[in-house]
């Protein structure tokens, strides 16, 4: 299991992470191995997809002045920069296609910072503590946007999605009317889709692409997906393989307390959806198209089982005939990972 500092903590609990189960590597082996139908669909199908090994370009864990303690998301934006930001020490780092430090910005006042979202030379970085977005252009704070303030104190998780469609949040509490909702420039709700039911099933990533929104449930293997002008609906996974499917059933059929975690994270790039799919000490990335059927997997090259292994994010960019897919961990240490992908495929 990955070890958690208090700040990391606090973190956490603004965070996906907070309602997570046990992970692959340290679960009770002594229970049913029984499947939903479609999760032994899924199972066959992953089975008989092709498996792609990332070449590592580059690794880091920090610039030398400020070396990561707890990386937290990570981004390209449009031009192909790869941002990086540090909930423990409230910082945000961008490094270009060599790795090369490009800047390094640490601000206490905007604590625990996550990366939202790019649009054009424009980064949008959120702080659940402070409730607020800050745009960046060129590291210069352009505009800061407050985030929604009328909410639960505890048991609270918060969101935020920046894309050129504009500003999104998601946010749940417990006795809470749970909504993903579009802001403008000065924060006020502009439009509002409700999410009815268990905070779990939508505790996962918010993503903003061109033309449609993006929200995960880390979970369960689904996503819901929000088109312009559109009601939500669900867009199942299917190929998605985990060894936690057993007990994700368990959990629903009510036989477990806690929701086992199957991916911490996703990320859009071109046509294509990236999945992490946690594994007990290797990196394991599924590829699905946009309708949401598994195409590829992905594996670091000779992989091994490590208890200490905890990938907490990733990022894809399109780059040539395949794509860049960064990934931060913060077991067994704080670090970041830049792979390629180099077999696209149609």
């Amino acid at each position: 299991m990955p070890r958690f500092s208090p700040l990391a903590s606090l973190c956490f609990l603004l965070t996906p992470l907070v309602l997570a189960g046990c992970l692959p590597s340290s679960c009770n082996r002594v229970e049913s191995r029984a499947l939903f139908p479609a999760d032994s669909l899924s199972r066959a199908l992953a089975g008989a997809i092709a498996v792609d090994t990332l070449d590592v370009v580059w690794e880091t864990a920090g610039p030398e002045a400020l070396p990561f303690e707890y990386p937290r998301t990570v981004l390209f934006d449009d031009a192909g920069v790869l941002h990086v930001s540090d909930a423990e020490a409230n910082a945000v780092h961008a490094f270009d296609a060599q790795g090369q430090p490009l800047y390094q910005v640490r601000d206490d006042d905007f604590p625990i910072p996550f990366l939202a979202g790019a649009a054009g030379d424009t980064v949008a970085i959120f702080s659940p503590t402070l409730r607020a977005v800050r745009l960046l252009v060129d590291q210069q704070v352009i505009a800061t946007i407050p985030t929604p303030s009328d909410l639960p104190e505890k048991q609270l998780l918060q969101y935020a999605a920046y894309g050129s469609g504009g500003l999104y949040v998601k946010i749940l509490g417990e006795a809470y009317e749970n909504f993903i909702g579009r802001l403008d420039a000065s924060g006020a709700i502009q439009e509002r889709w409700p999410l009815e039911g268990p905070i779990w099933r939508y505790s996962g990533k918010l993503v903003a692409t061109e033309d449609t929104l993006l929200s995960a449930c880390g979970y369960r293997p689904v996503l819901d997906r929000i088109p312009p002008l559109a009601a939500r609906d669900t867009l199942a996974l299917v190929g998605f393989d985990s060894p936690m499917l057993a007990r994700s059933r368990s959990f629903l059929l009510g036989d477990l307390y806690d929701p086992p975690l199957l991916t911490p994270s996703m990320a859009v790039a071109g046509d294509r959806i990236f999945v992490l799919n946690i594994r007990p000490g290797w990196l394991l990335i599924d590829v699905y198209d946009l309708a949401g059927r598994l195409q590829r997997r992905l594996v670091q090259q000779a992989p091994v089982f490590a208890q200490s292994f905890y990938p907490v994010d990733l990022a894809a960019h399109p780059n040539g005939d395949g794509f860049d897919i960064a990934v931060v961990y913060v077991e067994p240490q704080p670090w970041l990972a830049l792979y390629r992908w180099a077999t696209a495929f149609e």
